[in-house]
């Protein structure tokens, strides 16, 4: 089957249509989010990408999570997370393979991807949100102990006599 034809199919399923850059990829936007499709007809594949948010800089525990659930394809379902090293956003990718799968199944495969990515993308959000907090949460301690210290070195005396210059 021609790949137009893939197209076409999800196109109709979607009420919109996807459109193709002049580089080849076809696009369309999802409750906002870009969804692009790059079509290999070489290797009759199509490369489904989409953007799942910005890890939290605040320390290392976000990065290994998400090359963490790359193992072995283990906590993706077959598809790829990825980094842009250049903007710092995660992504999405995932291969369908065309030989036997006809327009429906590929409106169906691209489905399960879209659900994945919105999976992912909470998921990122909720591991940045406790990064956030723990971070937080160590900066109002050691704030606290810092105006802990700093009442004990102030001894009452002191701070009830006045200076005179």
């Amino acid at each position: 089957m021609e790949t137009q034809a893939f197209i076409d199919a999800l196109s109709q399923a979607l009420g919109q249509q996807v459109e193709k850059d002049e580089n080849g990829v076809h696009a369309f936007v999802l409750d906002g989010v870009p969804v692009l499709l790059h079509s290999r007809t070489s290797e009759s594949v199509f490369l489904l990408h989409m953007e799942v948010g910005y890890p939290s800089a605040m320390g290392g525990g976000v990065h290994a999570r998400l090359l963490g659930a790359n193992f072995l394809l283990s906590e993706t379902m077959g598809a790829s997370l990825s980094l842009d090293e250049r903007t710092g956003m995660a992504f999405l990718e995932h291969l369908v393979f065309l030989p036997g799968l006809d327009a429906s199944g590929f409106v169906n495969e691209v489905e399960r991807f879209v659900t994945l990515a919105d999976i992912w993308t909470r998921r990122l959000q909720e591991w940045n949100d406790e990064i956030e907090t723990l971070v937080n949460d160590r900066l109002d301690s050691l704030q606290l102990s810092f105006e802990g210290q700093a009442a004990e070195d102030v001894s009452p005396e002191a701070s009830s006599t006045l200076l005179r210059v």
